[in-house]
């Protein structure tokens, strides 16, 4: 199950809006929580986003900001603390001059509560748009303004589409940050090598003897040098992750047993359900009510590809 296809279509639940501000001078803004996912792109000058918790992060023209599960935030043109926030300054419309200018959507919820793939990630999210390494995120960035401040025929159908397709390549280029500094970490660059490939195709069912070739190592080899770097066998590192994933689709799916197993490698549901008891102390069958019972709604499709996971 891709989790970023779980993020955006939790997202796009709710209804797209979108707006561009603009300020001059000294200026402060306030947005509050809300039932939704909201999402920031700066366009010129500089300012500083003020957290609820945590401090404020300086921000300037091509970063974004998204905010999974909306968390009220603010902006600034100076640091300061959350509570002493307030709405102040100069906006600027049209074509006066101005000294920032940024563009915000939101997915706003009307029922219902923010999916836990959204509720998973961070309060925020910060990322550069950097058009050498991720050419579409400028591109869409711009059509993204071009909504904002449209009100035509079929706006509110394009707004929603540009803001998915932002979330995606976003979500994208946050999720290969996470994974080259989890690899990055790693002393060992034939290990380190290693887990990039893996990470680069997550659901692949690949064994032992797969990695270690991929070292040139014998298979004894590679797995002392994996232990030592990983501090967990190569083996165990692969059980972990396909396990992961079998819970992520039994919390989320409809898909049977028989089917999980399938998607994750294992040869038949026995098999599968014999190691799933073991790593977690509980047979799929309980994993699966149990989630519901807690209120883990499942996934309309029955479908599942072998994709990665955020």
């Amino acid at each position: 199950m891709d989790l970023i296809n779980e993020v955006v279509a939790s997202a796009r639940a709710g209804r797209a809006v979108a707006r561009r501000s603009r300020y001059a001078g000294a200026w402060a803004t306030r947005f509050p929580a809300v039932n939704g996912s909201g999402l920031h792109v700066f366009r010129q000058g500089s300012l500083w986003l003020v957290p609820q918790d945590g401090a404020p992060v300086f921000l300037q023209a091509g970063d974004a900001v998204f905010v999974p599960h909306g968390p009220p935030h603010g902006f600034s043109h100076e640091p300061a603390p959350f509570s002493s926030l307030a709405e102040t300054g100069t906006w600027v419309p049209g074509a006066d001059p101005f000294d920032v200018e940024f563009v915000s959507c939101c997915y706003h919820l009307d029922r219902g509560q923010v999916h836990e793939s959204l509720t998973g990630l961070p309060e925020v999210i910060t990322l550069t748009i950097d058009g050498r390494q991720n050419p579409q995120l400028p591109v869409l960035a711009e059509l993204l303004g071009q909504h904002a401040d449209e009100a035509g025929p079929g706006n509110d159908i394009g707004l929603a589409a540009v803001v998915d397709l932002l979330l995606v390549h976003l979500l994208r280029a946050w999720r290969g940050l996470q994974e080259e500094q989890t690899w990055r970490r790693t002393t060992d660059p034939q290990i380190a090598h290693v887990l990039k490939v893996v990470g680069d195709e997550p659901y692949r069912a690949w064994s032992v003897q797969e990695l270690s070739d991929l070292t040139r190592m014998s298979r004894a080899a590679f797995t002392r040098r994996f232990t030592a770097a990983v501090h967990e066998t190569p083996s165990a590192y692969l059980t972990r992750r396909r396990l992961e994933q079998a819970a992520y689709l039994l919390r989320h799916t409809n898909l049977p047993l028989a089917s999980v197993a399938e998607n994750i490698g294992y040869a038949t549901e026995f098999s599968f359900s014999a190691a799933f008891r073991r790593h977690y102390g509980i047979a799929p069958g309980r994993f699966r009510h149990q989630g519901r019972a807690d209120g883990d709604a499942p996934n309309s499709s029955e479908k599942t590809s072998q994709s990665g996971q955020l």
